[in-house]
Parts: C-alpha cells; sequence; structure tokens
C-alpha cells in the first residue's frame, strides 16, 4: 500500500473514530483486503451497540468530547469504546453513569407493585469480564461484545463491585451476573414486544452512529450534542456558539460517504444559515432527515442548531475545560471564549 494512500485512510478513519494516526494506521493494516473500511455489525452484536448507544449516559452533562466517547475502535466482532475521564459538574464520574445506565438489576418487591418498570438498567446486558483496565459486555445467551475503557485511573472491577454494593444495599438484585435473562427482564421483553422489535430492527442505525462517534468531535463544528430515540426515531441536535457556522455539508457529506458512512440518504434539508430575515439575538436551526434508501427501519434527524447572540455560553465553555477538552477543539467550536482566553482580555 503506498504511503501517501495508508496516510489518507488513517486521516480519514480519525475523523470517524478520534483513533489517533499511528493507531488508525494499525487498524487498517491488520484489516483484511475487501474488508469495509467500517465495517457493519450484524445480529446480537448490533442490537448490543445499539442499546449501549442509547444507555450510555454520555450527553447528561459536559465531558471532553461531545457524548463523552474518546475513541472508537470498530471491529468486525465487535467495538471497544474509551470513555472519558471526565466528571459532571458534581464530581461524578461519566463512567459511573455508564454502570447506571447500562447494568440491569431487579427493583425491590415493594417497588415493582408502584411500578410496571421491573428492570432498572438494560434488560440482558451482562458482564463477561470486568478488570481495572476494562469492563467487557455482552447479551444474555450471545456472543455480543463491547468493551469499555478510560483514559482516567477508573477501576472497573471496584465500580462493578460499589454499584452492586450500592443496589443489593437498597435491596435491588443485580441480573449482570446471571446466564439467562432472569424472569423481570424477560417480561419486560414481552409486556414491550413491539417496541424491542421495533429497536432490533433499527439497530443498525445506532449501531452504525457508535462506530462512527469520531464525527461529532472531529468534523463537526458544535460545543454542544444530545440525542435521543423514540423507538426508531433517532434525533440529535448540534449547538452551535454564536458566530460559529454549523458544518451541516461537510458532517452529512461523511454520514453518507459510499465507502466511510452509513446506509443513509438524505431525505430532507431546511437551511437558514443565510436567511436574510434571521435576527442574529435568536436561534436559528438547520434540519436535516435521513433514513436507508434500502428502506431498512429506522430515521434519523440532525437538528444544527446555531444560538443566537442572547447565548453566554462561558460557563459552558468554563466547564469543558474542567472537563479536559482540547484546547485546538475548543478553538474551533467556541473561538470566542477561546481567543478571548488567549489574549488575556
Amino acid at each position: 500500500m503506498p504511503h501517501g494512500y495508508a496516510d489518507r485512510n488513517a486521516k480519514r478513519l480519525h475523523r470517524y473514530t478520534s483513533l489517533t494516526h499511528v493507531q488508525a494506521r494499525q487498524f487498517l493494516e491488520d484489516q483484511p483486503v475487501g474488508r469495509p473500511r467500517i465495517v457493519e455489525a450484524t445480529g446480537t452484536q448490533r442490537l448490543l451497540e445499539a442499546l449501549v448507544f442509547e444507555h450510555l449516559g454520555g450527553d447528561v452533562d459536559y465531558f471532553a468530547h461531545p457524548i463523552g466517547i474518546g475513541s472508537v475502535i470498530p471491529r468486525h466482532d465487535g467495538v471497544a469504546l474509551s470513555l472519558d475521564a471526565s466528571s459532571t459538574r458534581h464530581g461524578y464520574p461519566l463512567v459511573a453513569h455508564a454502570l447506571e445506565g447500562l447494568l440491569p438489576a431487579e427493583l425491590p418487591q415493594a417497588e415493582q407493585a408502584e411500578d410496571d418498570v421491573r428492570v432498572l438498567g438494560v434488560p440482558g446486558v451482562r458482564i463477561t469480564q470486568a478488570s481495572r483496565e476494562s469492563l467487557h459486555l455482552s447479551l444474555a445467551g450471545t456472543k455480543a461484545s463491547v468493551i469499555l475503557t478510560c483514559g482516567g485511573n477508573s477501576n472497573w472491577a471496584s465500580l462493578v463491585a460499589d454499584r452492586q454494593t450500592l443496589l443489593e444495599a437498597d435491596g435491588y438484585r443485580p441480573c449482570w451476573n446471571e446466564a439467562e435473562l432472569t424472569e423481570p427482564e424477560s417480561a419486560f421483553h414481552q409486556e414491550h414486544a413491539e417496541m424491542s422489535e421495533a429497536i432490533t430492527e433499527a439497530s443498525w442505525l445506532p449501531s452504525g452512529l457508535l462506530r462512527r462517534t469520531g464525527l461529532f468531535h472531529e468534523v463537526s463544528t458544535a460545543y454542544c450534542t444530545r440525542y435521543w430515540v423514540t423507538w426508531d426515531q433517532w434525533r440529535v441536535e448540534l449547538r452551535h456558539d454564536p458566530g460559529v457556522r454549523p458544518a451541516h455539508n461537510v458532517l452529512v457529506d461523511h454520514l453518507t460517504d459510499p465507502q466511510w458512512g452509513m446506509d443513509l440518504a438524505v431525505d430532507k434539508l431546511h437551511c437558514e444559515c443565510d436567511a436574510p430575515w434571521a435576527d442574529p439575538h435568536y436561534d436559528r436551526q438547520c434540519t436535516v432527515e435521513l433514513s436507508s434508501p434500502t428502506s431498512r427501519p429506522g430515521s434519523l434527524q440532525v437538528r444544527f442548531r446555531a444560538m443566537g447572540t442572547w447565548c453566554d455560553s462561558q460557563d459552558t465553555y468554563r466547564a469543558l475545560q474542567r472537563a479536559g477538552a482540547d484546547p485546538i477543539w475548543l478553538g474551533r467550536v467556541m473561538p470566542r471564549h477561546h481567543n478571548k482566553d488567549r489574549s488575556g482580555h
């Protein structure tokens, strides 16, 4: 492989995954000839990735990366995610949020009588290995694999043990070490069969986004990324500081790229970037609707929200600094605050 070609591909993979140039080069060299640059997950692997993306909890506060994922390694048989070591403004680590959102536990009997929700976390998620360095997740009865790591000093085994102790002290029953689905987990899927089927059928979409989370840091010009889902309809909102132009064309081009992107095509684009009637004091929003050109279930709406001059984002800038956000990235997405900091004013 020519040196220049390999470097261009490594730079491209970096934009999709946030892997370093060296890591990206090595990843591509290890891939068999003919395999897609970012292979699409299938079956239960795809479902696990979709559930992890939905429930990871990286959008609860401001972390070093827009959704709390520093980088992703998209292997053919699983993914490895490096989570930010950042904490919330209240000092609560992102990794703890991840465990709360993902690991299932049966509610105490008294609470079950008050609510139809009988399981915290994600029914069916299992821990296959927990060490200081990493946490290996799967789905009950499958070989699906998502590996969580963290660039900080987090001890995953200790975090899991602490989570179990806390839950059991309050009368909860952790399910994440059980070989099969517990009765409450099975009941959840039976009682929400239609929703579960919709989530499974559309899992290619969040799984594909998870494997390309680098785009929200390397390509997007937004300082804040939030996302949510209603069954199979995904929504992503990107907030841009006043004066920063939303990079919707570039981001959409990457998402729909025939070699590196997903099975997505633009259905509708509404752009207000150059609207002559827009008052700069108020927010503007460009909206892109995407779906599969091959009619796969699921849809994606990306809202590029340009904040008006009313928005004083100084506190957010400081929160991102405290979280350890890359100064170069801050200079790109929040230049007015960054330049003021550098000038000392």
